[in-house]
């Protein structure tokens, strides 16, 4: 199934945010197979305006630095060419992931997404090859900047860390000079752009035509009970807390690495 998660979403990988529900696969199946039909042109086009408004937030907000000068005399080809891709990857998923999340932990809180009643194509599906080195294996994060990814995980107030964050770790001098840019934000422009964010994903969710529920007295018989059930809510809620800020920092390694052209196959 997960596998459908990641072909359906186009991306090389699955968001640790996702995969961690493998602890409760009924509610995990139960979950996509509520959200997929939902996976439309309405759905790219309310993850396009999630990225665009990240993109336009990053810029003004976090300001990074442009590294990628930095990136073509420091880093070997093939490792600047893999910090680049993952970049583009994280810029293009973000938002993605971020409303299937959302959509999720409102389901898990038993609450209902109503859906428009229209009828729609569902949206481009499949990982463009591109990405599809990026989604086996991870590189190897020293424990410095292991340390520093928790250390700015905390001074953004989130007690789940952004994957984008995560990713940037396997270049250890690239985090520093994101997690510096990242720090140097004002606390309160970060937090307007962060509920700003989240209006969006809301009147995203609200847009998609096809209603989503899920049968809870179904899922009472295969063993979720309402204390499993809050258990799952309340990961989901700590996993949507951090999705805007993915989606800003994926934003910002996009900016500081030049804004490299995304290949055409997306």
């Amino acid at each position: 199934m997960l596998d459908d998660v990641r072909t359906t979403l186009r991306v090389g990988w699955i968001d640790p945010a996702l995969k961690t529900l493998t602890f409760e696969p009924d509610f995990l199946t139960a979950a996509w197979a509520a959200t997929r039909p939902n996976v439309t042109k309405t759905f790219a086009a309310g993850a396009e305006r999630l990225q665009a408004e990240a993109l336009e937030s990053a810029r003004a907000v976090v300001r990074p630095a442009d590294v990628s000068g930095w990136a073509r005399t420091e880093l070997g080809g093939v490792d600047r060419e893999r910090l680049v891709r993952t970049a583009q990857a994280f810029h293009h998923s973000a938002a993605r992931v971020y409303l299937v999340v959302q959509a999720w932990a409102v389901l898990a809180r038993r609450q209902d997404i109503p859906g428009t009643g229209k009828e729609e194509s569902p949206a481009k599906r499949g990982v463009p090859s591109w990405q599809e080195s990026l989604s086996s294996g991870s590189r190897t994060v020293s424990a410095e900047a292991e340390a520093l990814v928790d250390d700015t995980t905390v001074a953004l107030g989130l007690s789940s860390t952004p994957g984008s964050l995560l990713a940037a770790a396997g270049w250890p001098h690239y985090l520093e000079l994101l997690a510096g840019d990242l720090r140097a934000a004002d606390a309160e422009r970060w937090r307007e752009a962060v509920l700003a964010l989240r209006r969006t994903a809301s009147e995203v969710l609200g847009s998609l035509p096809h209603p989503m529920a899920l049968q809870w007295d179904v899922l009472e018989r295969k063993g979720i009970t309402e204390e499993r059930r809050a258990v799952v809510a309340d990961h989901l809620t700590a996993a949507t807390a951090a999705m805007p800020a993915n989606a800003l920092i994926a934003a910002a390694m996009w900016c500081s690495l030049g804004t490299p052209e995304t290949p055409s196959e997306f």
